[in-house]
Order: C-alpha cells, then sequence, then structure tokens
C-alpha cells in the first residue's frame, strides 16, 4: 500500500502522510481524467472545430490559430513528466535504503521541488496560450487559406472548457501542497548525524 501511494504521490520518506494522500488523490483523479477525456469530449479536438469555410486547408489553419497547442495536449504531457518523476523518486529511494537520513532528507526535498517546477512549467505556457485559460468557443478566422473571413464554432466548448478549469485546479493545489511540504522539509533539516534539529 505504502509503495502505491509513493508512486501516485511521487514524494519521499519524509514527506508527510497527509500531503502524500492529498497528492497520490490529486494525481489519481487527474489521470482518470486524463484516460476519460481522451475518449469522450478531447477525442478529436479538429473536427469539433466547426467553420463555414470549405476552402481545403482553411479549417486545418483556423484550428492552429485558434489552438496552437491543445489544452489536453498539455496536461497530458505533465502527467507522463509526474510520473515519470516518481518512478524514478521510487527506484532512488528504494536504491538508497541503507543511506543516511540526510541523503533520504535531500531526495525528498529536491523531488518535491522537481514537482513544484513541473506543475509550474505546464501551468505558465496554459496561461500564456490562453490567458483566460479558456478557448473562445465562437471566434472569426481571418487566416490564408481562408478566401474570407469566416466563422468557427468550438463543439464541446463547456465541457472542454469545464475539463480544462479541473485539470487547471488540481495542478495548482498540487503546486500548493508542494510549496507547503518543500518549506516544511526546510525547517525539518536532517543534519548530518541524522537526528532532527530542534
Amino acid at each position: 500500500m505504502q509503495l502505491i501511494l509513493a508512486l501516485l504521490s511521487g514524494t519521499g520518506s519524509h514527506v508527510s502522510s497527509c500531503a502524500r494522500t492529498g497528492l497520490a488523490l490529486l494525481f489519481t483523479v487527474r489521470l482518470f481524467s486524463v484516460i476519460i477525456g481522451a475518449k469522450t469530449i478531447w477525442a478529436d479536438d479538429l473536427q469539433d472545430l466547426s467553420c463555414n469555410s470549405s476552402q481545403v486547408g482553411c479549417h486545418y489553419q483556423c484550428h492552429t490559430k485558434l489552438s496552437p497547442v491543445s489544452p489536453f495536449t498539455l496536461f497530458m504531457l505533465q502527467i507522463v513528466f509526474l510520473f515519470t518523476l516518481s518512478m524514478t523518486n521510487s527506484m532512488c529511494e528504494h536504491s538508497l535504503r541503507q543511506a543516511g537520513a540526510n541523503t533520504l532528507w535531500k531526495i525528498s526535498f529536491f523531488n518535491m521541488l522537481a514537482k513544484i517546477l513541473i506543475e509550474g512549467a505546464f501551468l505558465f505556457p496554459q496561461h500564456m496560450l490562453y490567458p483566460g485559460l479558456l478557448r473562445q468557443s465562437v471566434f472569426k478566422c481571418d487566416i490564408t487559406p481562408c478566401e474570407e473571413t469566416v466563422v468557427c464554432i468550438m463543439l464541446k466548448s463547456q465541457q472542454k472548457n469545464a475539463f480544462v478549469l479541473f485539470m487547471y485546479t488540481c495542478s495548482f493545489a498540487s503546486a500548493l501542497i508542494g510549496v507547503r511540504e518543500a518549506y516544511s522539509l526546510i525547517g525539518n533539516i536532517v543534519p548530518p548525524n541524522g537526528v532532527n534539529e530542534i
């Protein structure tokens, strides 16, 4: 059970059980959301964009203009990076089980910093690409090769926006837990003799 919790939370042995449980829950929820979303609302984002133009290439270029990088792709990559970090952390802790408390503390601390950076590294481009976090459900497109300004409508926009807000909130919550835990770890630095300072 502890191994599963460690894998899902991606945290080291020095992280509090409360933080571990919270991070594991948030990761699990996001993982299932991505799996379900891939088969339902995000099955074909390009085809979900309907434009009133029959010009070859117009539809594709309008989709690219609206969404240079799919929000779903960003969240999926985030999950992959987080799980890779979790696997790496588990292998490091397993191979260094006999190491001193100071070494395990360092692994836990730097792993938590890495988690915060991964969460932030995917939240930032999401915010830069979509300042309001959400894509327009209706927008005008006048990009080449469209013969004129066309109107495009994003189908399932409400479901997709709800998905983005949910995933963004989970990611932000995970980052906050990470910051709190990193601060807590700094306050409980393990000295070379392996005894916590008071």
